[in-house]
This record gives structure tokens, sequence and C-alpha cells, in this order.
């Protein structure tokens, strides 16, 4: 497997996995790239820093627990052998912020804001000492964790650019 990164002809960039050097050869000269945000067919690729493994493998740590909000992670899937995969690109197709931004406000329609009393109150629907409703709030990644474990069905929502202001 081997990764690139690349651009189109209106420079937008991405990266994607390929089974082989020459099967990014073989899906450029046929057609068969596309950009994921404007589908242009023009794909060379981009100037790249070269991934360098060491000996010493530093382990992925998560935030402190008692401070930050759960957040959503995404898994990795890995590509599908003669086909690409596009990882990343500089700036999500408007289609996917636009459902996002939907759900969001479906979600924020349709339950109840219990702000940081979230982890409480989903354990309190849950365990049936209150009425059955959907809520929404803030909860620590040491609350989701343990709201898991226990069987509770929790989902982060996705953040937005707009959040970040």
């Amino acid at each position: 497997m081997i990764k690139y990164a690349l651009r189109c002809s209106n420079e937008h960039e991405f990266e994607v996995w390929f089974k082989s050097i020459s099967a990014f050869d073989d899906q450029q000269r046929d057609g068969r790239l596309r950009c994921p945000v404007c589908d242009d067919a023009a794909i060379e690729k981009a100037l790249m820093a070269p991934s360098v493994v060491t000996t010493k493998a530093k382990p992925r740590t998560l935030p402190p627990a008692d401070t930050d909000t759960a957040t959503p992670t995404a898994a990795a899937t890995p590509p599908k052998p003669e086909s690409y995969v596009p990882v990343a690109s500089a700036t999500p197709p408007a289609q996917v912020m636009e459902m996002l931004r939907e759900y969001r406000s479906f979600v924020e329609a349709n339950t109840d804001d219990v702000g940081k009393n979230f982890a409480e109150e989903a354990r309190r629907i849950h365990y049936e000492e209150t009425e059955p409703r959907g809520i929404r709030g803030q909860a620590t990644i040491s609350e989701f964790r343990e709201l898991e474990e226990e069987g509770i069905e929790v989902a982060p929502l996705p953040g937005l650019p707009e959040d970040k202001n």
C-alpha cells in the first residue's frame, strides 16, 4: 500500500491510498481518479512530506478525561484493492456540511438540552427514574466512557466549523 498527496486542476488537495505505485499510474491513465470535492479528473501528485517510521513508537493518548468534552472520532477503513479512498481534503464538500447542519438542527429541535447534567440525566432515563425522552448536553470524555460502559447509548454531535467561532 502507498499513500499519495494529490491535487486537482482546481487546487483541491487530498490524500489517497493505492494498492501499488502501478495502481496509481493505471487509474490516472484510465481516468478513474476523480477529485472528491469537485469531481475533476485532472489529478496530479502534490508535494508530500515522507512518513518516517522509527523504532521508538510513541503511544497515542487521549486528552485528560476530566477537562474535555466528548468529540467524535473516525475509524480508519482499509482501502479496497485497485480503488482509491479519499482520506482528507482541504475543503469539506458543501453537500456533506449541509447534511451535518440539517442533522444537527433536527437533533436540536427534537431533544431537550440538559447542559452539563447530561450524564446524570442519561442515567436517570436509562434506569427508568424519569420519563424517556431525547436529550442533549455536555459530557466529559470520562463521563462519556462511563455511560458507554454502563450500556447507555450515547453519541456525540458532529462539530461544525461555525462552532469554533
